[in-house]
């Protein structure tokens, strides 16, 4: 791969090489090449490997980012259980220095010299983009400081979500007023779009939406038959069954001794010693359990019933175990 030269924070042009790992797959290599050029949503189906792309980006800018540097990338999750999950893919496959961060670490408290001795410590910071937004609002870390900008299920921007408001209230913000030290941004999705559509024109009018909100340009691997080499397709079956209508009296009866044994699981849940937000965790997965169970027999029939019975089944048959040996969930 060729050297690629930039212009950094407007001191001339600078070299960025691209840095690859020796197993990335072809599409991948060229969805880095992207990325180091133009700012960058990768479309690619989930379990091709997006979060390698972003890793080797880090790789490919990390003579910026090594301290004493200023300056620090920022890895964007949407969910809390995947902070760990993508620090520690950025610690297994780069030397960059990462520090993690989620709301029950007390982060709404920290002022801002906490949050100074965190970027002069790590070159990498992984988080979920509330914390993000509120560090920016406060000024605790200015946009012109962060060198890539990484944002993992990039389809959530829209609306009030936080990855929208970052890039309303500060990127275009900067960028209209002609600041030229932005971030390099680097988007991941499996699916650009986050609603229901059905039209093309519908689909394609979402896509540049996201687009210009995300200032990048949507990469994704041109042939079905590259990315089918890596990763598993599914390939559809059809079961064909009689319709048969669960008759009145029937279904009566077998919702009256569901929701009976819904109010005998919320009961053994609350008698439990589990605590408060493990019991309304709980009494929340019993409640999805009957309502999915309900509306299976009213419009899907008896065989797919049972179908989410077995499901659901297991989960059960946990929550019961942890009742009658006192489990923490």
């Amino acid at each position: 791969m060729e050297e690629i030269m930039m212009d950094i924070d407007g001191y001339g042009e600078q070299r960025i090489l691209p840095d690859a790992l020796p197993f990335a797959r072809s599409y991948q290599l060229e969805a880095l090449e992207k990325a180091i050029r133009e700012n960058t949503i990768a479309y690619l189906e989930t379990g091709s490997g997006k979060t390698l792309i972003a890793i080797m980006l880090l790789r490919s800018y990390a003579c910026h980012l090594r301290k004493p540097s200023p300056y620090i990338a920022v890895f964007l999750v949407p969910k809390v259980v995947l902070v760990s999950q993508q620090a520690k893919a950025l610690r297994n496959n780069t030397d960059l220095k990462v520090g993690m961060y989620w709301g029950d670490m007390g982060v709404d408290h920290w002022d801002g010299d906490m949050w100074k001795e965190e970027t002069e410590k790590h070159e990498v910071l992984v988080m979920t983009p509330a914390i993000l937004l509120s560090c920016l609002r406060h000024s605790f870390i200015k946009l012109n400081l962060i060198k890539v900008l990484i944002m993992d299920e990039c389809h959530h921007a829209s609306g009030k979500h936080p990855y929208a408001s970052i890039m309303t209230e500060f990127y275009h913000h900067q960028l209209r007023a002609g600041i030229t030290k932005l971030p390099r941004i680097f988007g991941m999705t499996a699916s650009p779009i986050n609603t229901a559509v059905k039209s093309e024109s519908t689909i394609s009018k979402h896509i540049r939406k996201l687009m210009t909100l995300m200032d990048s340009k949507v990469y994704t691997c041109v042939s079905d038959a590259v990315i089918s080499q890596f990763i598993p397709m599914s390939t559809p079956k059809f079961r064909y069954y009689e319709d048969s209508v669960v008759p009145y009296a029937l279904f009566d009866e077998l919702a009256k001794k569901l929701n009976a044994l819904k109010e005998q699981h919320e009961l053994s849940v609350t008698n439990s010693d589990f605590t408060k937000s493990a019991v309304e965790s709980a009494h929340k997965k019993i409640s999805k359990t009957f309502e999915a169970s309900i509306f299976c027999m009213e419009e899907l029939g008896v065989w797919l019933a049972s179908k989410l019975r077995s499901h659901y089944l297991p989960l059960i048959l946990k929550l019961s175990r942890g009742v009658t040996q006192g489990i923490k969930l």
